[in-house]
């Protein structure tokens, strides 16, 4: 991993895989990767006890120092954290489960370094609907109240997973940027999972981040995905609203039955596993072919820098503080 100054910040905002039992196994690929920061799945559908065990055991890593991670709360420590050769850990929830129906929740997990939450995932909670309901009858009352919280305790709002009634009501709330950490455009591949072009421009008019996926039933629905197809929503993002709007979600998983059922994946839009995730980008060690590919395609070294992580770094230092 480089640890220059010059060198650009690669960070992943959508790392399911990367957890506290499995650090030791996944690091050494994050690391041949070159990526400096990853936005660690630690909830998404658990309540509140289950969640903070997977926080406090994220806090006793970093408190021991047995492997070679920093937990980012700041744009800064990111940014410390690749000078000391170490990877960045941004504590990232995949849906808001774990607060319950208690607002203040929110501050417990802030003050342990959750940085980033998304509202929902796959389907109906507290705050509004996920991407699979068919209703999609938008935000809540409690949602409204949650995205304001978010807000007062400098945390970002994620709109990955949500229904686009639910997302575009948010984006409406809102008041500071908001992202999607991890999906691709509707227009090239229709998939709920997917995003269409009005709340990819909602998102970039808020000053927020789109990252493009990986997960190749969001890439293709008939043959292998390829790293070319996930530029081509990079590509068509970045010519509908602007490349420093484009950033990375990888969303690399490896998932079984007994996950899918419990995620509550649809299988209209995605298949049982095992998944075979595109070629050139099938895991975090094939990370630095994104540079070369986005070089390939015309970017220029600036936009480049952007979608390789300083697009998500504005936003984070806007928000975080720097």
């Amino acid at each position: 991993m480089a640890t220059t100054d010059s060198s650009p910040i690669l960070l992943d905002a959508a790392a399911p895989m990367i957890k506290p039992r499995d650090v030791a196994k996944r690091l050494p690929d994050v690391i041949a990767g070159g990526l400096d920061a990853i936005l660690a799945t630690a909830g998404a559908i658990e309540d509140f006890r289950t969640t903070m065990e997977v926080v406090a055991k994220w806090l006793e890593i970093e408190r021991a120092g047995t492997h070679k991670i920093r937990i980012a709360r700041s744009v800064a420590d990111i940014r410390a954290a690749k000078a000391a050769g170490e990877v960045a850990i941004v504590l990232h929830f995949q849906g808001s489960d774990a607060i319950e129906d208690e607002l203040d929740f929110l501050n417990v997990f802030q003050a342990c370094g959750l940085r980033v939450m998304q509202l929902t995932y796959n389907s109906r909670n507290r705050i509004g609907d996920g991407c699979f309901e068919s209703s999609d009858v938008g935000l809540s009352k409690f949602g409204r109240k949650v995205i304001r919280r978010m807000e007062s305790l400098s945390m970002v709002v994620d709109l990955a997973h949500a229904g686009a009634r639910t997302a575009l009501e948010a984006t409406e709330v809102a008041t500071r940027p908001l992202i999607i950490s991890h999906a691709n455009a509707r227009a090239l591949l229709e998939s709920p999972r997917n995003v269409g072009d009005d709340l990819i421009r909602a998102v970039a008019t808020s000053g927020g981040v789109i990252g493009v996926c990986a997960a190749p039933f969001f890439l293709s629905r008939h043959g292998p995905a390829t790293l070319d197809m996930l530029i081509d929503h990079a590509a068509y993002i970045a010519d509908l609203v602007g490349p420093q709007h484009v950033g990375l979600g990888f969303d690399f998983a490896e998932e079984d039955a007994d996950d899918y059922i419990y995620y509550g994946y649809d299988e209209r839009y995605i298949p049982m596993p095992p998944w075979t995730f595109p070629s050139r980008i099938a895991g975090h060690a094939d990370a630095g072919n994104v540079e070369t590919s986005l070089r390939g395609r015309g970017f220029g070294e600036i936009e480049i820098r952007g979608i390789l992580g300083e697009n998500f770094l504005r936003v984070f230092g806007e928000i975080w503080g720097r």
